[in-house]
């Protein structure tokens, strides 16, 4: 049984695309003192720079935080960090909360959240959604899982980075609706590239109206509006943003998760041919609108 401990300190591991706006907001919102850490030492230093503590090294973090917070490129990463030899479970204090915002399989928050138990801490599963710039304007949408009284604890300091918060149900929860959510989100990329594809090719109606068109109707949605009229129709796929190796991660969990539940998923198969073509073209650390490029011919 874990102890309810006060959140005195915060820590945050892993400063990237979308870890560096997050925990730039909860080191300016919080009002706690957080403790950074990074491989990359400019990542580190641009958090030093609006308030947070240096850290040198994960086992640092663990030992001095109340609240750990991981954004990380995948399950692989998660695991290493959280049950490595030296990782934060070893070094976690009694009753800890580990959150993690990265998108990771269903069955590694299951796992990670059971060893955390063990060791008298709590693990949440709290994957983001929107962009790159969402994480910097603190407006992320997060869906997470685990027990109900870790996440209470824990949802003022979510809400620092995030403008919708919800506890979808035990661990894995989180994962999975952010794991259909990516293949909701690019399943409609690929839809979208497609009519793309042949109003271009027609020539009868110039795009960007099209586009308005679409938005009028029944097609209108989040990914018409953001990836639609901010990527594909500039024809704009640039790097640092959502690249197509991490979508096609992504996918390829939800397939994984399909697999061992005897479900098979068309549609998400598809998708996940696709993203591989598209990072054999060379576009892999481009956003992953540049989907186009294949469904066009181009590549």
């Amino acid at each position: 049984m874990s102890t309810t401990v006060a959140i005195e300190r915060i820590g945050f591991i892993g400063l990237g695309v979308m870890g560096s706006g997050q925990a730039s907001n909860v080191t300016r919102r919080s009002g706690l003192p957080v403790s950074v850490f990074d491989m990359s030492t400019d990542a580190v230093d641009r958090l030093v720079e609006v308030g947070a503590e240096r850290a040198a090294s994960v086992a640092e973090v663990a030992a001095r935080s109340d609240v750990i917070f991981l954004s990380l490129p995948g399950g692989p990463q998660v695991e290493a960090v959280v049950l490595g030899e030296d990782g934060v479970l070893t070094h976690a204090r009694a009753g800890a909360v580990i959150v993690d915002l990265s998108t990771i399989p269903v069955e590694v928050a299951e796992r990670v959240g059971a060893a955390a138990i063990e060791r008298g801490a709590h693990f949440i599963d709290a994957p983001v959604a929107r962009t790159r710039q969402a994480a910097i304007d603190g407006t992320l949408s997060i869906t997470a899982g685990g027990d109900p009284a870790a996440f209470a604890r824990v949802e003022p300091l979510l809400q620092t980075m995030a403008s919708d918060v919800i506890l979808c149900g035990p661990n894995g929860a989180g994962a999975l609706i952010k794991l259909v959510n990516n293949l909701v989100v690019f399943e409609t990329v690929v839809a979208l590239s497609e009519a793309l594809t042949l109003i271009r090719r027609t020539g009868l109606v110039d795009p960007e109206l099209a586009w308005t068109a679409l938005g009028q109707g029944s097609a209108a949605s989040f990914t018409l509006e953001n990836h639609g009229r901010k990527a594909l129709l500039p024809d704009v796929h640039g790097e640092g943003i959502f690249p197509a190796e991490y979508m096609r991660k992504d996918i390829g969990y939800a397939l994984d998760l399909a697999e061992q539940l005897g479900v098979t998923l068309p549609s998400a198969t598809l998708a996940h041919d696709l993203l591989g073509r598209t990072i054999d073209a060379g576009y892999g650390k481009a956003y992953h609108t540049a989907v186009v490029k294949v469904i066009e011919g181009e590549v």
